[in-house]
């Protein structure tokens, strides 16, 4: 130890000087890379945002709103959207008063509880903890920040690829809604119509079949088949030939039917999870779930193209 004492003074002030000098080096060096480390690791964190919010839009919101964001025809809305991207702000009047990523958020987190008698099948319900919903706040922002990661690629859509499907809350005429038509058109507002919905006990089963959602799960035209698997539940395009390829369904493919319905942790289909409600059974009357359960199993069944309020507007 003692070789390392040293005695000379001029010796221990060039140590400190070139100590010193060494440190102010080291430092210089760190504040040089220091803007390059944090933006590097920024986007770190946020591509790690982005990809837990893909497990949490798939577990909780691709049901409505389709696995990539393309939205479900009457069920819920397109995200990922030029229009969304572009114009829905200045539709609902927000345009310059908020950003998208603000009201995207502010909709995840709170939902939209005024909304009842929509034109979308399901209300948006609140999602974050601080408004009675499942998700923590930053498991919201991390829902918001994958949202708004389709902007990249909504945005090279044309006319014909962009999925939106118009708003009818809002005063812009439909056929205005429309990345094909310029946004400077010109355009009457329209009154907003308020419309009732179906009693409970008179609804038909087409019109049962979008308002509760199922239609997000299973698609009416796809077989079922090893090469055609629905993705978050099975399709119903051959379920006519329920009895045939599913053998439990085979003595009584309406008894089975239903019972799925009503009781859906009766019988899973094997590689799907739990995400079919369990409340079916107080939504429908028994009469309006064994209509559905006939029309299901009808090869030609017949669908309707409805108004906010379930009105048949195609005939």
């Amino acid at each position: 130890m003692r070789s390392l004492y040293v005695r000379s003074f001029g010796s221990k002030l060039i140590w400190g000087l070139v100590s010193s000098f060494v440190i102010v080096v080291c430092v210089g060096l760190t504040a040089q890379t220091e803007d390059t480390r944090m933006e590097v690791q920024t986007k770190n964190w946020e591509g790690r945002g982005i990809e837990n919010g893909a497990v949490l839009f798939a577990n909780n919101c691709a049901t409505c709103h389709g696995q990539q964001g393309q939205g479900l025809q009457g069920v819920a809305p397109a995200l990922n959207s030029r229009y969304f991207f572009t114009r829905r702000l200045g539709d609902v009047g927000q345009d310059g008063v908020m950003t998208l990523s603000n009201y995207v958020y502010l909709t995840v987190a709170a939902g939209r509880p005024s909304k009842d008698n929509s034109q979308w099948a399901n209300r948006m319900v609140p999602w974050s903890s601080q408004f009675g919903g499942p998700l923590r706040g930053d498991q919201v922002v991390d829902v918001v920040a994958y949202v708004m990661n389709f902007e990249e690629t909504a945005l090279q859509q044309t006319a014909s690829e962009d999925p939106f499907q118009p708003f009818l809350d809002v005063s812009k005429p439909p056929e205005f809604q429309n990345i094909g038509i310029s946004a400077d058109a010109e355009w009457t507002p329209v009154q907003l119509a308020v419309t009732s919905v179906l009693p409970m006990g008179d609804r038909d089963p087409d019109y049962l079949f979008g308002a509760l959602a199922c239609s997000g799960c299973h698609d009416l035209n796809e077989p079922q088949a090893p090469s055609s698997m629905g993705e978050s539940g099975p399709n119903f395009g051959t379920i006519h030939e329920l009895g045939t390829y599913r053998p439990e369904a085979a003595a009584d493919p309406a008894a089975y039917l239903k019972e799925s319905i009503m009781s859906p942790d009766a019988f899973r289909v094997e590689g799907y999870d739990d995400a079919m409600p369990d409340d079916f059974a107080s939504r429908m009357t028994e009469e309006e779930i064994d209509r559905l359960v006939q029309w299901l199993l009808d090869p030609n069944r017949v669908t309707h193209t409805r108004d906010a309020g379930g009105n048949i507007i195609d005939e």
